[in-house]
């Protein structure tokens, strides 16, 4: 599933998105210690073009200043985005895309009590 899509930078950004819309606690991994941002890559790469273009920009206009942030930060700053319709939307496409990597990861869904159906793996 390794793909190049995303640079380091934008794939820290990713995490960081992901840390502080999902918000993971025990007995759930932290999003670095999954292959949340792989996943995200790989989806990423089967993108058209002007999503993956989309997505990039809007990483790495996030990631000004802000990866380092503390999630709380992080989380008030998407909380204030959702406060308008445009930002809402680009949230809600955030938080998803962050779900879909994360929760993916095997040993997250098999904490969650998914067990996927035989020959399905």
């Amino acid at each position: 599933m390794t793909t190049n899509i995303l640079s380091r930078r934008e794939r820290s950004i990713f995490a960081a998105v992901a840390d502080a819309l999902l918000a993971p606690a025990p007995p759930l991994p932290p999003v670095r210690d999954t292959d949340a941002v792989a996943a995200f890559d790989f989806w990423l790469s089967r993108a058209p073009r002007i999503n993956r273009m989309a997505l990039r920009t809007l990483l790495v206009a996030l990631g000004i200043r802000w990866r380092r942030t503390p999630p709380s930060r992080r989380l008030a700053t998407f909380e204030r985005l959702a406060d308008h319709a445009a930002g809402k939307a680009i949230v809600d496409a955030l938080r998803a895309a962050a779900a879909v990597s994360y929760y993916g990861d095997a040993h997250v869904s098999a904490l969650l009590g998914y067990a996927p159906r035989r020959g399905a793996e």
